[in-house]
């Protein structure tokens, strides 16, 4: 592999364990064991993930929410001190830049999380944007490690090796926490459609000492973890959760072209918000005059395994392309999700995916593809 991929603090841990390939400029895990297996044991257990290649941002000064209310289109004056909240930052006419989690960890500090793939992008243009507000941004990417601890066991996991009870931490939240003697910041978000939580250890830089620190973490959560089922998981588990769960990625279900409105994820836009964020226009006609594309989900009927790319059809013509596809674990069948011009097709509706030149029966159906009762932060079973 070429020598200018990075590596992240637990690399030789993965590499001794995992098989690692080249993603968004670094050398992650893709798999430790069969993804399947890995996949079902973050919807009935724990399953624990790096997330140490993306980017972290500290934003911190008088001006930081009302610079962040311009770079973000959710409402950051709603967030209270240790709340977060899911976001997009976009360009000019609307297009994502990036979506991102924001967190508030003080009265006029931040946490931004930004994709691998887009911290290079992000940081030139929050620096840039930064110099009209009385603020500062921080990149501390390379101080800190952060593992995904992610499915129903997940907060059971945690409260074990911290010594005590972490369920008292709602959704969406961001706290200080010591965990086994590790400073972190526990954030009870993720990636999966679980319950669970990211956590963020801090003083973990990429030095000898803390890639020993970060590693001693991970193996901390594999041992303790063995009562609920755990298992490391690689790149594959993390994109076949998220697809299951009907989460967007960037570059795939959202690019520079493509609005909030357009993707299908409403709640991470607001528009009573003053100053107006940059694309503000754009999203606002998006939603009240209407878009050319929409994000639509779809199961399989034929056998078949739809990939992103792939032409979408109804009654033998062509109406969209996938974006992601992949196969349910959970439902055992193929599952993608794709853009199509808006009032094409319904729930229910019968359309046919191309895949390698054969046209496979598929139906639209909404995300989550599992059973929420079942599976998901909000089982009720």
């Amino acid at each position: 592999m070429s020598d200018a991929l990075k590596r992240t603090q637990l690399y030789d841990w993965h590499k001794t364990h995992g098989d690692v390939i080249p993603f968004a400029g670094w050398e992650m895990p893709v798999r430790y064991s069969d993804i399947r297996e890995e996949h079902m044991a973050v919807r009935e257990g724990v399953g624990i993930f790096d997330t140490s290649h993306m980017f972290r941002f500290f934003i911190r000064g008088p001006q930081a929410a009302e610079f962040l209310q311009k770079m973000t289109t959710n409402n950051v004056s709603k967030l209270d001190v240790n709340d977060g909240h899911y976001t997009t930052c976009l360009n000019e006419h609307g297009g994502i830049h990036d979506d991102l989690m924001l967190y508030r960890i003080g009265t006029d500090e931040y946490i931004w999380i930004t994709n691998a793939s887009n911290g290079p992008k992000i940081k030139r243009h929050l620096s840039k944007n930064s110099k009209s507000f009385d603020v500062k941004v921080i990149d501390r990417s390379s101080e800190i490690a952060m593992i995904a601890v992610q499915g129903p066991k997940a907060l059971q996991l945690l409260s074990k090796i911290a010594g005590r009870d972490l369920s008292g931490y709602n959704r969406f939240t961001c706290y200080p926490v010591d965990i086994a003697g590790y400073d972190t910041y526990l954030c009870r978000t993720g990636y999966t459609g679980e319950d669970g939580a990211e956590v963020l250890i801090l003083d973990c830089p990429f030095t000898d000492e803390g890639k020993k620190r970060a590693i001693a973490f991970w193996e901390n959560l594999l041992a303790q973890g063995v009562e609920f089922g755990i298992k490391p998981c690689g790149l594959g588990a993390r994109d076949s959760t998220r697809l299951e769960a009907g989460f967007v990625l960037y570059g795939h279900e959202l690019d520079e072209e493509t609005s909030p409105i357009e993707a299908k994820i409403p709640y991470a836009v607001k528009f009573k918000v003053e100053p107006h964020y940059i694309g503000f226009d754009t999203v606002r006609s998006h939603k009240e005059d209407g878009v050319k594309k929409t994000r639509i989900g779809f199961v399989m009927i034929d056998r078949g395994i739809p990939r992103e790319h792939y032409p979408i059809l109804l009654n033998g013509n062509v109406i969209g392309q996938t974006t992601s596809g992949g196969v349910s674990p959970v439902l055992n069948k193929g599952i993608g999700l794709g853009y199509v011009p808006p009032n094409t097709v319904n729930t229910g509706d019968i359309i046919e995916i191309d895949i390698k030149g054969r046209h496979r029966k598929a139906e639209i159906a909404e995300w989550p593809f599992y059973d929420p009762q079942r599976y998901g932060g909000s089982r009720t079973v």
